[in-house]
């Protein structure tokens, strides 16, 4: 039996909308409503921060199974489709959900290796032809792409609103607002330092205290940044993991002591002792000729601080 072609039309139309996960979801189990025939389906997605499996969306399942029913990462099921393939079992109790049945289609849901949840669906008793199979896999690689999606433009906008709170340009911008500056006071002969900060060992934080706890961190660091600054003065995020500070009319040896001051309250932060942070400074003069370099310069001195034994700041020589 080939697709209902007008009515997979309608459904991805329907997802280039901006709408709620769950509205999306709901478009893509009405079209696999008309297209196959099955007893029972659901989408589990993985909970964020957690090892956790929840039911996102369902279809003939009791309330009670949907909202009591979780896996975890050390369960069975979730180990085997851990190889991103479907799993297609046709003993039942091998892996049961709420209902008996002759064959059990299980497709997980992944960003490159990392397990986003799974879709399931089973009939009574017939099976799933050769066919079906393949548009069911169509089908869960469309729910992946739209979770994908979802959790991006939501670490999107809560990136931003951590950035543009703390008025933090993007790498582009900072770079770009830096050269014009840069030339300015080339052009006068004045000072300019750059000052970055680098997060050691970034994924492993949010392994250990939470994405949601590592941005709040993040968040401090900035606003304490921010606040011991000068109006004139410039901050940007230039990596995941790095910001950087641009301090006109700023010596070497000022700029060291603005950092100096600013590190000693990064260092009271609560939970500060779950990372390292590092410090690099670089200042302008006659070799330096571009922006971007004296920040190459900066991030250097913050890599050498990594590996001193004593103190977290360097300045580049």
């Amino acid at each position: 039996m080939g697709f209902n072609l007008l009515s997979f039309d309608d459904m991805l139309r329907n997802l280039l909308k901006k709408q709620e996960l769950e509205e999306h979801l709901s478009h893509i189990i009405r079209n696999i409503e008309d297209e196959f025939d099955f007893q029972s389906m659901g989408v589990y997605l993985k909970v964020p921060n957690s090892e956790i499996f929840r039911m996102k969306i369902s279809r003939n399942i009791s309330h009670k199974f949907a909202k009591n029913t979780i896996f975890t990462k050390n369960d069975p099921m979730i180990k085997e489709i851990m190889n991103f393939k479907l799993l297609d079992v046709h003993f039942p109790g091998r892996y049961k959900f709420e209902k008996e049945y002759s064959h059990l289609l299980v497709h997980p849901l992944n960003q490159n290796d990392e397990l986003l949840g799974f879709m399931f669906i089973d009939k009574f008793n017939e099976e799933f032809e050769s066919e079906e199979m393949t548009k069911i896999k169509l089908f869960a690689s469309i729910i992946s792409l739209i979770v994908q999606l979802y959790l991006q433009s939501n670490e999107l906008e809560q990136h931003r609103g951590i950035y543009e709170a703390a008025n933090i340009y993007s790498y582009k911008a900072f770079v770009e607002k830096s050269n014009v500056i840069f030339s300015m006071m080339k052009r006068y002969d004045r000072y300019l330092t750059i000052a970055v900060i680098k997060i050691e060992n970034f994924k492993n934080i949010i392994r250990t205290i939470g994405e949601h706890e590592t941005n709040d961190l993040i968040t401090k660091i900035a606003y304490i940044i921010q606040n011991d600054l000068r109006e004139t003065d410039i901050i940007g995020k230039i990596h995941e993991d790095t910001i950087a500070v641009l301090m006109p009319e700023t010596s070497s040896k000022n700029g060291s002591i603005t950092i100096n001051r600013v590190n000693d309250r990064i260092m009271k932060l609560p939970k500060i002792n779950v990372c390292r942070i590092d410090w690099g400074i670089a200042s302008k003069d006659d070799n330096i000729k571009s922006a971007q370099k004296l920040i190459k310069f900066a991030e250097q001195a913050a890599n050498d601080s990594y590996r001193k034994e004593e103190g977290n700041i360097t300045i580049y020589k």
